[in-house]
């Protein structure tokens, strides 16, 4: 008896259990659909850019003592470090969704190698993103919670810290999702072979970079906006997308 049928024991009727997450099948299938994955991937790509662009345009490390008083002098400094990092955490949640749809697609087709790459590496980025945003806003939280601007020597330390973490760290990892997603696609035929290679070349470049600087920050944001708008246009092949539920007779 195939799944989705219904059968009789005992004189009672039993009925496929639902997911109890989304209440139905047809919900599920819609929020976990290739269509769904990529429009999270596109969010997260906007809002890592655009958190990480306000944050960002704090002093840096050459910055005066006399231009960080004066910034960090302005009471909205606060608010606006705290909004930043509020959309940086949705955006990290629907990368994490983009994760989640991908790999659910996948199913028992995923490599098991660049499967368990992909997934540890994702979790990873999404730590040091957190951790580097933390660092960048919070010379401006101080001002907003403590009421009072932080030591331009204290401001330095953090906006270096957040550097080592975006700069160096993050975009090491970012480069493990990278290669495990294009090997994933390659092997899948989920991508089409220009990506693959395309995100192959980028990867490799971003790995052996070993500047500190800012644009290295946006490589990342810019390839999911990418391989989102791909999987959001191409038509998945055969078998990486959910069979439609046939009703029950």
């Amino acid at each position: 008896m195939s799944v989705g049928t219904l059968s009789r024991r005992g004189g009672s009727v039993s009925q496929p259990q639902e997911d109890p997450l989304f209440a139905s099948r047809q919900l599920r299938r819609r929020f976990s659909s290739i269509h769904a994955g990529a429009i999270a991937g596109i969010l997260c790509a906007t809002g890592w850019s655009v958190s990480l662009a306000g944050l960002l345009a704090a002093p840096g490390i050459g910055a005066s003592d006399a231009d960080i008083d004066r910034h960090y002098s302005d009471p909205s400094t606060g608010t606006a470090a705290v909004i930043w990092v509020q959309v940086l955490v949705f955006a990290t949640i629907a990368f994490l969704w983009f994760v989640g749809v991908v790999r659910g697609r996948l199913g028992d087709r995923e490599p098991k190698l660049f499967g368990t790459v992909f997934f540890g590496a994702s979790i990873l980025l999404a730590g040091l993103l957190f951790v580097g945003a933390s660092f960048l806003a919070a010379p401006a939280v101080l001002v907003s919670i403590g009421g009072r601007a932080p030591a331009p020597d204290a401001v330095a330390l953090t906006r270096a810290a957040a550097a080592v973490v975006l700069s160096v760290f993050a975009p090491r990892v970012a480069t493990l999702v990278m290669f495990a997603t294009a090997s994933l696609g390659r092997a899948t035929g989920a991508l089409p072979r220009w990506l693959v290679w395309l995100t192959y070349g980028v990867g490799a470049a971003e790995f052996v970079n070993v500047t500190i600087s800012v644009p290295t920050i946006y490589v990342m944001p810019v390839w999911v906006a990418v391989v989102s708008v791909v999987l959001l246009v191409r038509r998945p092949p055969h078998g990486f997308d959910l069979e439609p539920v046939e009703p029950a007779p």
